[in-house]
């Protein structure tokens, strides 16, 4: 007849009450898959912007402050059609419009070559019955554009270069630091092929707003890693939880004040700095939520900072 064998137990091992339960941590392949996402939307991204670059020679399109040209501002009391405009304007050379509503007007932004005449393009305008009596003329040599668009690069590389080190010095560990930083350029490529897409074109405004972005992608990023790993006193799931609502709260209320500016303003530079910001916004909370926070997790559970 076979004995039973029992488990000797350790005389400084507390007992465990009845209602206690010891916390189910999921397994890394329950929620790995939510990776999935924000890597198909970095890898579609890029190459939509890849596939721009070997048509045009160029990775997205540029606003005449960073390539040259002339930009006429128009406030105008009632919508206009802007396929007709685009159609009758097209004799001229290379145009692109843009037209802008909100409550408080209208709007239309229209981009020209440098060889185009602006006041033709008002000729053609009153022509057609557009009112052209608020307006503004910006022209911008091809050499300055060129020059700004040199210190653009130059400022958003520095800005990556820089983030990246203050975020190594604070966390001093590999992982959590490159998952930072995976987050903010994910948010920069997709944005800037979602601009694409809306036909935004890259100015010294959305550059501005990028410029914005990479600081609130840093900001959620850096709360988000200061919980999970540095805060020890609270479980894994209740600090991801914690973390998710401050993020959220902070990201919303963003996004309503740029809701707010953006059905207001008849501003062109008021506008690309809106649009470019709350599309950034919202890709910051699935790059954040769905990419920095699953590798945080695993990162978290494989050092046991459960």
């Amino acid at each position: 007849m076979k004995r039973k064998k029992y488990k000797k137990k350790d005389k400084h091992e507390k007992p465990e009450s009845k209602g206690e339960k010891r916390e189910k941590v999921p397994k890394i392949g329950s929620y790995k898959a939510l990776l999935i996402i924000p890597i198909i939307l970095l890898i579609a991204s890029a190459g939509m912007l890849f596939a721009g670059f070997l048509q045009t020679g160029e990775w997205f399109e540029r606003s005449i402050e960073l390539k040259g040209g002339t930009l006429i501002s128009i406030s105008t009391p009632n919508p206009v059609d802007v396929s007709e405009l685009k159609e009758s304007l097209s004799v001229l050379g290379s145009v692109s419009i843009r037209e802008l509503r909100s409550y408080s007007g209208y709007g239309l932004s229209i981009e020209v070559d440098i060889s185009v005449d602006p006041q033709s393009v008002l000729d053609n305008l009153n022509s057609m019955g557009v009112e052209t009596k608020d307006y503004s003329i910006e022209t911008i040599g091809s050499a300055l554009g060129e020059s700004f668009w040199s210190q653009a690069q130059y400022g958003i590389m520095m800005a990556f270069i820089l983030m990246g080190i203050i975020v190594f010095i604070v966390f001093r560990t590999v992982v959590p630091s490159l998952a930072v930083m995976l987050a903010a350029i994910s948010d920069i490529i997709v944005t800037l092929a979602i601009m694409q897409i809306l036909g935004l074109h890259l100015s010294l405004a959305s550059f501005a707003a990028l410029l914005m972005l990479i600081g609130y992608s840093i900001d959620t990023d850096i709360m988000l890693t200061t919980r999970l790993i540095k805060v020890t006193d609270k479980k894994l799931g209740e600090r991801i939880s914690g973390a998710f609502k401050t993020g959220i709260t902070m990201t919303g209320t963003t996004l309503g004040v740029l809701m707010a500016l953006l059905l207001t303003t008849t501003s062109i530079v008021l506008f690309q700095i809106g649009a470019v910001l709350a599309i950034g916004l919202v890709v910051d909370i699935v790059n954040t939520w769905l990419q920095n926070a699953t590798l945080l997790r695993w990162h978290c559970e494989r050092k046991g900072l459960l």
